[in-house]
C-alpha cells in the first residue's frame, strides 16, 4: 500500500466507510415510520458513521507509516467489521450497543445457550468472519489497483474529495443542529433516537438555550410520539381496572439524598413514629443512585435504562394514567423545578402546569421546603368534595448543601457551615456528616406537620402515605463523599415506610426496590393486571425473595444481590464488569462473576422486554 501513496490508503478506508454503511442499515429496523424520524436518522446514521471512520483514521495512518500491508489491514478491518455486525446483532436481542455486559454472556461457557441460541448461531458467526476477511482482502487490492491506475473509487477521491468532506462536514453538523432544535422543542421523532447508533454523540444545549437565548425548558409539551410510531410496548396489554367503592388518597412523599441508616428515632422522630403504626421496609433499595433514576424507579417500575425511551417519546408512566382516568385531583409540590431533570417530560408530562407549585418563592432550600409543605396543607384544608387526591412532594434541602433553619435543629453537633470538598476526607466527614443529619431532622419535621395536620383532620383514615428517599448519600464509608458515584449500601438503600389504613404494621427486612411501588399502589387502584404488564416490580406485600435488585445510572447499573453489587457497563467506554463484596471491596477472585451470569440473562430480558 506504502508504494501507491495516500490514495491507496483512502481509497481502502472509503471502501470500509461504504461496508460500514451497509452493515450498519439493520439500525434501521428500530426506526419507525414517521418522515421526521427518517429524516433525522438517516443524516444522523451518515454523519455518526463518518465521525466513527474519521476518528478510525489516525491508527490506519499510524499503520500505514508503519509500513503494515495486507497481513495487517485485512485482519484490522475485518475485525472492526465483525465488531459492526455483532453489535446490530445485540442491538436487535437486547437493545443496547456492545458493552463488557453482554460480551461476559457471550463468552461465558452456556452464555448463547442461555439466549436460546445454539451451535447453529456459532456457526454463523464464524462464517461471517471467515466472509468479512475475506472480504478485506478483496476491498484491500481493490483500493491498491485503483489507486495504481487513479481509476474506479480511488479516482473519485482524487478528484472529489473535497467536495465529499464538505458533504459530510455538511451533514454532521445538519445532525448535531437538529438534535439540539429536537431537544429544546420537543420533537419527539428525534429524540426518540439518541442510543440507536453505537457511539452516537447527541449535541444537547438546554441550559445554555435557557440562559442566553431565553428558551423556556418548562414549557408545556405539545408533541407526543403516537402508538404507531412508538418503539415502546408499554404496558405491554391493556389495564383492566375495578375501580375500588372507597378510593384511598395517595401521598408520596420523597426526601433528597435520604438513606437508610439515618431513618431512626434520633434523627427522624416523627417518621420513626409513623412507622410503629405502617410497614417499615429495612431492606429497600432505589432504583438508582441519582434522582433522575431513583424517581423514575418510584413512579414507573422499570428498570431505568427505559428513562431515555420515556424521555425521549414523552411517554407518561402508567400509574399517572390510571390516577388521571380514575378522576384523581393530581398535585405535585417540589423545592426545584421539575424540568431537571427532565420529569415534566417523562413522570409528570401530562399533569397540567397549574397542578404543579415547584417554583417557591423563598430563597433558601429549607425556606423553599417549607413554603411547599405549606402549599400542600393549603391544599389539604381547602379541598372540598369527595374527590380523591394524588400528591408528590419533593424535599430538597437535605441535598447537597444540607439546609436547615439556623434554631432548633443544631442537634448533632459538630457541624460545619462552610465546607471545602477538595480536603475532605474519612478523617474530617463528621462535621459535614452532622449537618447532613441535622437536614433530615430538618426535613422530618415538616413530615410531622404534614402528619399532624392529617390526622387532626381525619385524613390518615383514607389516605395511603409513603415516605422515602430518592437515594442515599456517602460520607467517606467506602472512600467517597456524595452519590451518582457507586452501588455503595450508603448510595442506593433507602428509607420506605408504607402507611395503609386498615393494615396493621409489620417491619419487612427482606429486600424490596423502589419499582415494587407502582405495582403496589396499581392493587389500590383496582388495576387487575398482573404486575409484569406495567412493571418489572411485585407488590410490596408479596414475600416472593428474588435472585437481585437491579440499580441505575447514567452508563452502568448494578446487580444487588446479598449485599454484593454486581457493577455492569450499559456502554461501551465503561470498561468492564465488576463484583463488590458488602464493604464495597472488588472482588478479584477469579471466577468471581461467573455465577451471575444466568442474573445477566434476566436483566438482559426485562430490560428489553418493554420494547416492541
Amino acid at each position: 500500500m506504502k508504494k501507491h501513496g495516500f490514495l491507496s490508503l483512502a481509497a481502502f478506508w472509503g471502501l470500509n466507510f461504504l461496508t460500514s454503511l451497509v452493515i450498519g442499515l439493520g439500525y434501521f429496523l428500530f426506526v419507525g415510520a414517521h418522515p421526521a424520524e427518517i429524516a433525522f436518522s438517516i443524516t444522523a446514521y451518515l454523519s455518526n458513521t463518518f465521525m466513527i471512520y474519521a476518528a478510525l483514521l489516525l491508527p490506519a495512518l499510524v499503520l500505514y507509516f508503519a509500513r503494515a500491508g495486507l497481513a495487517v489491514f485485512a485482519p484490522v478491518f475485518a475485525f472492526l467489521q465483525l465488531a459492526l455486525v455483532l453489535d446490530v446483532a445485540i442491538y436487535k436481542i437486547f437493545r443496547f450497543h456492545i458493552n463488557s455486559m453482554v460480551l461476559n454472556i457471550l463468552f461465558t461457557p452456556g452464555g448463547i445457550k442461555s439466549l436460546d441460541q445454539g451451535v447453529g448461531t456459532e456457526i454463523l458467526f464464524f462464517a461471517i468472519a471467515a466472509a468479512l476477511l475475506a472480504l478485506e482482502i478483496w476491498l484491500y487490492r481493490a483500493a491498491v489497483r485503483s489507486a495504481a491506475g487513479k481509476k474506479g473509487f480511488a479516482g473519485l477521491l482524487s478528484r472529489k474529495w473535497k467536495l465529499l468532506l464538505a458533504g459530510f462536514l455538511f451533514l454532521t453538523v445538519l445532525d448535531k443542529g437538529l438534535f439540539a432544535w429536537g431537544t429544546l422543542y420537543d420533537n419527539v421523532y428525534i429524540t426518540d433516537n439518541a442510543k440507536l447508533f453505537p457511539l452516537y454523540q447527541p449535541l444537547r444545549i438546554r441550559t445554555f438555550a435557557n440562559k442566553y437565548l431565553g428558551v423556556k425548558l418548562d414549557d408545556k409539551v405539545t408533541v407526543q410520539v403516537s402508538k404507531e410510531y412508538s418503539k415502546l410496548d408499554y404496558p405491554k396489554h391493556p389495564l383492566e381496572i375495578v375501580s375500588p367503592k372507597k378510593p384511598l388518597n395517595l401521598l408520596i412523599v420523597v426526601v433528597d439524598s435520604f438513606r437508610y441508616d439515618v431513618m431512626n428515632k434520633d434523627v427522624t422522630p416523627n417518621l420513626w413514629a409513623l412507622s410503629k403504626k405502617a410497614h417499615r421496609f429495612d431492606g429497600h433499595y432505589s432504583g438508582g443512585n441519582c434522582t433522575r433514576f431513583g424517581i423514575f424507579s418510584i413512579l414507573y417500575g422499570l428498570y431505568g435504562n427505559y428513562w431515555f425511551s420515556m424521555l425521549g417519546e414523552r411517554r407518561s408512566p402508567a400509574l399517572l394514567d390510571v390516577l388521571k382516568d380514575e378522576g384523581y385531583d393530581i398535585r405535585l409540590f417540589a423545592s426545584a423545578e421539575l424540568s431537571f431533570p427532565e420529569f415534566n417530560k417523562t413522570c409528570f408530562v401530562n399533569v397540567p402546569r397549574e397542578n404543579i407549585y415547584d417554583r417557591p418563592e423563598s430563597g433558601t432550600q429549607e425556606a423553599m421546603d417549607r413554603e411547599i409543605n405549606g402549599k400542600f396543607l393549603e391544599f389539604v384544608r381547602d379541598r372540598k368534595g369527595d374527590r380523591p387526591y394524588f400528591a408528590f412532594i419533593f424535599y430538597d434541602a437535605s441535598h447537597g448543601s444540607y439546609d436547615y433553619p439556623s434554631s432548633g435543629f443544631d442537634k448533632f453537633k459538630p457541624a460545619s457551615n462552610s465546607v471545602n470538598y477538595l480536603n475532605l476526607s474519612r478523617e474530617n466527614i463528621l462535621p459535614l456528616f452532622n449537618k447532613y443529619k441535622n437536614s433530615i431532622l430538618y426535613e422530618d419535621s415538616l413530615v410531622g406537620e404534614i402528619l399532624k395536620t392529617l390526622e387532626r383532620g381525619g385524613g390518615l383514615k383514607d389516605t395511603a402515605v409513603l415516605v422515602m428517599g430518592d437515594h442515599g448519600e456517602a460520607f467517606f464509608e467506602k472512600g467517597y463523599q456524595g452519590h451518582n458515584r457507586a452501588y455503595s449500601a450508603e448510595e442506593v438503600r433507602v428509607p420506605l415506610v408504607f402507611y395503609l389504613p386498615g393494615r396493621a404494621p409489620a417491619v419487612v427486612r427482606a429486600p424490596t426496590s423502589h419499582m415494587d411501588i407502582v405495582p403496589t399502589l396499581m392493587k389500590l387502584l383496582g388495576v387487575k393486571n398482573p404486575p409484569s404488564d406495567y412493571s418489572s416490580g411485585q407488590d410490596l406485600f408479596d414475600r416472593t425473595v428474588r435472585p437481585f435488585l437491579p440499580v441505575f445510572s447514567w452508563d452502568t447499573s448494578a446487580l444487588i444481590r446479598n449485599d454484593y453489587a454486581l457493577v455492569l457497563p450499559l456502554e461501551a467506554y465503561k470498561g468492564g464488569v465488576t463484583l463488590y463484596d458488602p464493604g464495597y471491596k472488588k472482588v478479584s477472585a477469579k471466577n468471581a462473576i461467573a455465577p451471575y451470569t444466568p442474573y445477566l440473562v434476566d436483566f438482559q430480558k426485562e430490560a428489553k422486554r418493554f420494547y416492541k
